[in-house]
């Protein structure tokens, strides 16, 4: 078996991708990643991507290579990278979930917009988002 990784990113979504771009963006990332035996998962903003990608490591990475030169987003960063022993996302080869802005979202809102203008970030924080998407 190859070693398998989880990568997590974070990007500023452009205002023109609007939710029927993301909608297509689920459609063909369910279709090619179930075909690659990619699993994860993607959370949406007004303002911002923050996505999970797990499998095997060298389809990952190329992968994220194609998705930093995506022009629906820019300022992309890689948050996390590391080699996993099991998939926090097994059954998904994409889930996608919008956080709305709403009085039950703000504590994630607040850490996402932190993540989103910090240098580095922790797994703990990064913890707080798997909780909200499975």
């Amino acid at each position: 078996m190859q070693d398998e990784i989880q990568l997590v990113y974070i990007s500023e979504r452009c205002q023109a991708t609007d939710d029927a771009a993301i909608e297509k963006i689920k459609l063909r990332a369910e279709h090619n990643n179930h075909r690659r035996n990619i699993t994860g998962a993607l959370l949406f903003t007004e303002r911002y991507f923050l996505q999970y990608l797990e499998g095997e490591a060298a389809v990952v990475d190329a992968l994220y290579a194609s998705i930093c030169r995506d022009k629906r987003h820019t300022n992309v960063r890689l948050l996390l990278r590391k080699t996993i022993m099991q998939r926090d996302f097994p059954r998904w080869s994409l889930g996608v979930k919008k956080l709305l802005d709403n009085d039950e979202n703000q504590d994630l809102l607040a850490v996402l917009n932190m993540i989103g203008q910090a240098n580095s970030v922790s797994e703990s924080q990064l913890d707080w988002f798997k909780l909200a998407l499975k």
